[in-house]
């Protein structure tokens, strides 16, 4: 299979030219679109950007919202070797002024909103040169776009794309994709899931739908706009999936627990689905299982772990948490995270906040000790777009290849199964040692009432964060706390929590929007327990 993506695009559309790439619903309707139509349309844009004056190795923002003609773009940068950079806009304005100032793109690319926000934050002020929409690019005329021979192929270590983190933990970072990470990002996922050529995909974010239509399937996409996770429409969701057959959704927590909500009391069944992949931050045990109810018995629902610097590493399946995997979080393991797949070489190291710059095998930890988790492979991105500093914290070299430090604590247990115990970040120093998140949050978890939990420190001191189930949140406070007091008193470092805060709904990350974000509520913890708060006899609730 070639390294170059537009050649492997350009490929599923030679094979299957009248096959559905996009099936998606705009203004309440749903419209059709071609392999064919698609390629066509990002020959007539390469083009068109080429008649501009575009050349290969230039840098292109992308702030215009999703749509086939989007999509059609993303091909045709990939064609001229123009390098997009990909920022949420959720992120919020000044975020995406940082980014661009980062990256100094010398194209901008946007609907009338975004370029009018360009002029109002200078945005790119200091370096963009071409500032184009897509109705301008596709109003160039036939005779003055020219041939496919301007066009030089790229190779294999290339940029195909700047694409920016979520920033939930800070300042967003550029994660530089070559061609040859999303090569063997793909065949890693093919190989993995052991996609078909025919599968039917509901993915629940754009980039999801461009790696689709580089896999030659069809992707089902019930808005266009690609609503934020939290903010899907459960019921059309849930008819696509019915009504055209899907056999494969990716979708963060957020999104089935809203399917799971609407879906079980309408005795939904999504009969069509052989797996459901879902990524972003775990998924609660309680979640996974009323999901599965949605679904037949032999249907997969996967829990997937990567990152945007690389993705997949490891793969576990839903009995699995549900069965064995279950009680052992229960009892503070943390969270199980699978297997390694295939291309990923995954070990844990000693946890230290220093920059490494080489693999030593002393830095290894033995079998059920925690350590930093790190990845290499194909998948593995080499670097962070002008972040030197990020560069020298995140990456090591082992050999000739790239080691990434996930900034994630984990271990492995004698089955070889990786276990997931928290951000490095957010492990807490207490007086009592260093507490890990989700080995603690494990432990509270399992109560029938709770839908998730957060661990904070305040002062050295442990403090935990409830989220009650929606149906739950009128429930009598103290009882619910003795509750929780009785699951933490069998467990060393759990026991030594007596301070429990609640929250409607924990503030989450803008991409996934499951992620918590815990720097927040470690910020409300200390308001709270400076005001008095604190303590078992009167837990705090706020909306």
């Amino acid at each position: 299979m070639s390294r170059n993506l537009w050649d492997r695009f350009e490929t599923n559309a030679a094979k299957h030219p009248g096959k559905a790439v996009f099936v998606f619903a705009r203004n309440s309707k749903w419209e059709t679109v071609t392999y064919k139509e698609v390629v066509e349309m990002s020959h007539r844009l390469a083009g068109g950007l080429i008649h501009l004056g575009l050349r290969k190795g230039m840098r292109a923002a992308m702030l215009t919202p999703p749509s086939v003609e989007f999509f059609a773009l993303a091909f045709a940068l990939l064609k001229v070797g123009i390098t997009p950079v990909i920022t949420d806009p959720a992120i919020g304005l000044g975020k995406i002024t940082e980014c661009l100032r980062e990256t100094k793109p010398e194209i901008f690319i946007g609907n009338n909103i975004t370029h009018a926000l360009r002029f109002l934050y200078g945005w790119g002020r200091e370096t963009v040169r071409y500032n184009l929409t897509i109705p301008h690019l596709l109003r160039i005329p036939n005779h003055k776009i020219r041939g496919t021979a301007c066009f030089s192929p790229t190779t294999g270590d290339f940029p195909a794309a700047i694409i920016y983190t979520s920033g939930s933990t800070g300042l967003p970072k550029g994660v530089v994709y070559t061609q040859e990470n999303f090569t063997a990002q793909l065949d890693m996922l093919v190989h993995t899931f052991d996609i078909q050529p025919d599968e039917i995909d509901l993915p629940a974010f754009p980039l999801y739908a461009l790696i689709d239509a580089l896999l030659g399937v069809t992707s089902i996409i019930p808005d266009i706009r690609f609503p934020a996770p939290g903010k899907i429409d459960p019921a059309r969701t849930l008819s696509a999936i019915q009504e055209y057959g899907v056999t494969n959704m990716f979708a963060s927590p957020v999104v089935l627990d809203r399917l799971a909500d609407y879906g079980l009391p309408r005795n939904v069944k999504l009969n069509s689905l052989k797996r459901v992949i879902t990524a972003g931050a775990p998924a609660p045990l309680q979640l996974q299982g009323r999901f599965r109810r949605l679904l037949r018995d032999e249907t997969n629902l996967f829990g997937l772990y990567g990152a945007t610097e690389t993705l997949p590493i490891a793969l576990v399946e839903s009995r699995e948490i549900l069965g064995e995997a279950g009680p052992r979080s229960a009892k503070g393991a943390g969270v199980c995270l699978g297997l390694p797949v295939d291309g990923a070489t995954v070990r844990i190291i000693q946890i230290s906040d220093e920059p490494l710059v080489s693999w030593d095998e002393s830095l290894e930890m033995p079998v059920d000790q925690v350590g930093e988790i790190t990845v290499k492979g194909g998948a593995v991105t080499g670097s962070y777009f002008g972040r030197e500093d990020a560069n020298r914290l995140a990456k090591m070299l082992d050999g000739a290849e790239i080691v990434h430090r996930m900034g994630d604590v984990g271990c492995f247990d004698e089955q070889g199964r990786l276990w997931y115990c928290g951000r490095k970040s957010h492990r807490v120093a207490t007086r009592h040692g260093t507490f890990f998140t989700e080995q603690i949050e494990g432990i509270f978890n399992v109560h029938p009432l709770v839908y998730r939990t957060a661990l904070v420190g305040v002062d050295q001191q442990p403090v935990l964060w409830v989220e009650l189930e929606s149906y739950a949140r009128n429930t009598d406070r103290k009882k619910l706390e003795a509750d929780l007091l009785a699951l933490g008193r069998e467990h060393p470092q759990a026991s030594k929590i007596s301070v429990f805060f609640f929250m409607d709904r924990f503030p989450t990350d803008v991409r996934h929007n499951s992620k918590i974000i815990r720097e927040s509520l470690a910020l409300s913890a200390a308001k709270l327990m400076k005001g008095g708060n604190a303590g078992t006899a009167g837990p705090v609730e706020i909306h």
